[in-house]
């Protein structure tokens, strides 16, 4: 059915004042208030219910109207289920006073009140100030909600069966959208009736499966909202899972470039509310340090004067620098790597050149690192590449993304309560300097949090110690040692001095035997 033959069967009369016409919708016939709504609109206006009203005005060059339409419903019914309107007609307001005068002249003229013409009714006046959504036609989903608290089967109730691919007798009387469904649990959570329209939907949203998610703005913007309506309705894993989805495939917002200044921005589920921006943003500059560090480790590493071969042959020297080779050109051709050189400018000049931010997938991230083939320099040096040092960091790196990364609520209050990954305000920042042995000492004293994955690993292989905390820990460490193999003590041979690890003692068949003592 048409949206416009629709809202026709929807609105049974209309309301006259000083010789105009209003529309005028009867939510309850026998309704003892009336609603006198008007949507006000601007032109930042980025959507429309229907979604084709927006773009046929600006086509056309037509004005933007912001339309005035009374509502006929039942005082009690919107007591109960609105806690707005509880505060609003049941106090010492303006409004309130004015609907219990005029119910009490109505009863004392013998008439009643449920069986008058509207326009005998006490009239409450609402500005519907649309800050959130920027969407044109919102009286279409005002329409629904009242009747959803009023127990009808509702326009928006069809809408979602059909959306939703749920057997249902009754037509769809207007194209619903996630669109559509995001306005309604933004204005449900306005006029607070945010709890009785998330049970009359909660059988709905739960049995809903969301379709795929293309990698282009309109599909984070279509993810955006099904976390915005999971976070008031759901509450539950699926909103984890959709923050985790978008940690994961990044924003136009958190990309480095300047801050978006269309109007489709200004939107709330461009803004998630209770800082919920900011922190999925953090999480995934986190995740993205971590997995930066595997690299950066081995790089320094077989940059160092200290010898990663551990195969004891005379060629061992040249394999260090062969597997240094390998690993810049490997990662400079899948743009992992930049090499800058020594600039003429300071960093804060605009003409310094600064590596480009990885704003792509995550996952498709650790598929690229993956791809790093197992270079030797001959025959006999068949692990001493980066590609067996990094697979274990990335396959934990992997576990702890499909477990740990997404925000999980705790409890709804005042608001949802999550814990952050962001440090405290009050958290002591270290500040390093460099020793003169080419170390970076910390002078504030203060111990940075590190990771080890060589003792994680160690307690994840005997079934203790590991929490669901360490994804955490990972992700927000300060320093980052990705050798798979815990150190032994050092122990002293004659004049030289030994560090064995498990590594040496794996490869000890390749190995020299030293004479040892004097």
């Amino acid at each position: 059915m048409p949206p416009s033959i629709a809202l026709a069967k929807a609105i049974a009369a209309a309301m006259k004042i000083d010789g105009k016409e209003y529309p005028l919708v009867e939510i309850r016939t026998t309704g003892d208030l009336l609603l006198e709504v008007c949507f006000r609109n601007t032109s930042q206006l980025y959507k429309s219910i229907p979604k084709d009203a927006l773009p046929v005005l600006r086509a056309k060059k037509l004005p933007i109207s912001s339309p005035k339409i009374f509502y006929r419903v039942r005082l009690e019914t919107l007591q109960k289920n609105s806690g707005y309107f509880k505060v609003l007609l049941k106090s010492q307001f303006a409004e309130a006073v004015a609907v219990a005068d005029k119910l009490k002249q109505l009863t004392e003229s013998g008439l009643n009140p449920s069986e008058v013409e509207a326009h005998q009714l006490p009239c409450v006046k609402i500005v519907d100030e649309d800050t959130t959504t920027k969407t044109l036609g919102r009286e279409n989903i005002f329409r629904d909600m009242l009747r959803i608290i009023h127990g009808a089967v509702s326009v928006t109730q069809n809408a979602l069966i059909t959306y939703f691919n749920l057997p249902s007798q009754e037509p769809l009387t207007t194209p619903f959208t996630m669109h559509c469904l995001t306005v309604l649990v933004l204005m449900a959570d306005r006029y607070d009736m945010l709890p009785f329209i998330s049970r009359h939907c909660q059988k709905t949203l739960l049995s809903h499966k969301y379709p795929p998610v293309p990698s282009d703005k309109n599909g984070e913007e279509t993810l955006r909202q099904k976390i915005l309506v999971q976070l008031y309705t759901d509450k539950g894993p699926r909103f984890a899972a959709s923050t985790k989805e978008l940690i994961l495939r990044g924003s136009l917002r958190w990309n480095g470039s300047d801050e978006p200044t269309g109007d489709e921005f200004q939107t709330l589920w461009w803004d998630l509310p209770f800082n919920l921006e900011a922190e999925l943003a953090y999480r995934r500059s986190c995740v993205l340090k971590t997995i930066a560090s595997i690299q950066n480790q081995f790089l320094t590493l077989y940059s160092s004067r200290e010898r990663q071969c551990k195969l004891g042959y005379d060629s061992s020297s040249s394999c260090d620098s062969f597997q240094l080779g390998e690993m810049v050109k490997f990662l400079t051709r899948k743009g992992l790597l930049s090499l800058v050189p020594f600039q003429a400018v300071s960093p804060d000049d605009p003409e310094y050149l600064w590596p480009e931010a990885y704003t792509g997938d995550i996952e498709y991230l650790i598929g690229l690192l993956r791809q790093c083939p197992g270079y030797q320099i001959d025959k006999n040096h068949s692990h001493c590449g980066l590609r067996t040092k990094l697979l274990p960091a990335l396959d934990l790196i992997k576990s702890f993304i499909d477990s740990g990364i997404g925000v999980k609520l705790k409890h709804w209050d005042a608001g949802p309560s999550y814990d952050s990954w962001k440090p405290s305000v009050k958290a002591e920042k270290s500040v390093w300097i460099g020793n003169g042995d080419g170390e970076d000492v910390d002078i504030t004293g203060r111990k940075p949090k590190e990771f080890d994955f060589a003792l994680v690993k160690q307690r994840m292989g005997w079934g203790s110690g590991v929490d669901a905390t360490v994804e955490r820990e990972c992700f927000t460490a300060e320093k980052w040692n990705w050798m798979t193999e815990i150190q032994s003590t050092t122990k002293t041979v004659g004049e030289d001095n030994l560090a064995l690890t498990v590594e040496d003692i794996r490869c000890a068949k390749h190995m020299t035997v030293p004479t040892l003592g004097r």
